[in-house]
């Protein structure tokens, strides 16, 4: 877990994010164990009730699920299901009103998509 937490949103949705993010990029793959809650509270030096509300956010998801005694892994559909929520989320904040502003300006698709393709390939630049 490499993820800082900052003042942004509540810490357990810090905390929660920071998992899914770890899952996501493949840090935590499915099946495997997470960091415990003492390692997690350890690390961002947070009050462990906040930790444990993170990761329960994460289990009723049923992104982790817990094995009695050893501790919570990584659900096998995590990322699929992650990637679903998140891809989701995306467009209805991001895509939609994109699409809605460029249709105001007058914009067709075409021109859109040239224009985001020229932002994608600008990324490789940074």
């Amino acid at each position: 877990m490499k993820a800082a937490l900052d003042g942004n949103s509540p810490i357990f949705q810090q905390v929660k994010d920071a998992i899914e993010e770890e899952i996501l990029s493949g840090a935590l793959a499915p099946g495997e164990q997470i960091p415990s809650n003492r390692k997690l509270v350890a690390l961002w030096e947070v009050n462990p009730m906040t930790v444990m509300k993170g990761v329960q956010l994460l289990v009723d998801e049923g992104i982790l699920y817990k094995k009695r005694g050893e501790g919570m892994f990584v659900g096998m559909d995590a990322p699929e299901r992650l990637r679903g929520r998140i891809g989701d989320k995306f467009s209805k904040e991001h895509v939609e009103p994109l699409v809605r502003l460029a249709a105001a300006l007058g914009m067709g698709l075409d021109d859109l998509q040239a224009q985001i393709v020229d932002v994608w390939e600008g990324l490789s630049d940074d």
